[in-house]
């Protein structure tokens, strides 16, 4: 199977408004975890939320197309359901991914200054004219092309999905380059956090993977 990822870069005149939103706080973001467009064109999502619960649903009750939602307790975030109507560029945006053998490979994560980044699986021929599909006002920048690996864990270790994408970054930026030609501050930036948020990720992930080494 051949993956892609890629990211995109919305403009404030065509950015939701929760969207908009995670400009407010150091490292905030909402994970699209999955949708479903119903009969009737409302579209419903899983989102999990990083970020305060309350300023958060506060903004939220102010957005019109919400219909309703839901949400529910996490562990260091919250979950969010919720029923909306879609309409002008984002509806383009999604209605290019439409008809296409692309699967998209959760989570979609939204971070600040309208960043958006997820993961295809999908013929790569199709690849040029979903993109051209997409309304000329966002940006678009391929990340990754290659075979999807399937989330492979080493035996043993439980990484979170916030570690695992650290580490990620962390790799692409340099950082573990010898000699090393990228920092803590690369890696935040990568992943749209402080620098000592990401510093914490990537020490807690490298404890995980030393010591199940370590352990056979």
């Amino acid at each position: 199977m051949r993956y892609v990822r890629v990211k995109f870069a919305f403009p404030p005149s065509i950015r939701h408004p929760m969207h908009d939103f995670l400009d407010d706080g150091d490292g905030w973001r909402t994970e699209l975890l999955t949708w479903r467009r119903l009969p009737d064109e409302t579209l419903v999502t899983l989102f999990r939320v990083v970020a305060p619960r309350e300023r958060y649903l506060e903004r939220l009750r102010a957005v019109d197309p919400i219909d309703r939602f839901e949400t529910a307790p996490g562990d260091d975030a919250f979950y969010l359901k919720a029923y909306e109507q879609l309409g002008g560029p984002l509806e383009t945006f999604l209605g290019a991914f439409v008809d296409t053998e692309f699967l998209s490979v959760p989570p979609i994560v939204y971070r600040s200054g309208g960043r958006l980044s997820f993961g295809l699986i999908g013929p790569p021929n199709q690849l040029r004219d979903v993109l051209s599909a997409v309304p000329d006002s966002i940006d678009v920048t391929i990340e990754r092309v290659g075979s999807y690996g399937g989330g492979r864990r080493l035996a043993g270790v439980g990484l979170t999905e916030r570690q695992r994408e650290a580490l990620r970054a962390a790799r692409r930026v340099g950082y573990y380059d010898v000699p090393r030609s990228g920092s803590v501050a690369d890696v935040a930036e990568a992943i749209g956090c402080s620098s000592s948020t990401a510093g914490a990720h990537l020490r807690k992930a490298e404890a995980a993977l030393v010591g199940a080494s370590l352990d056979g």
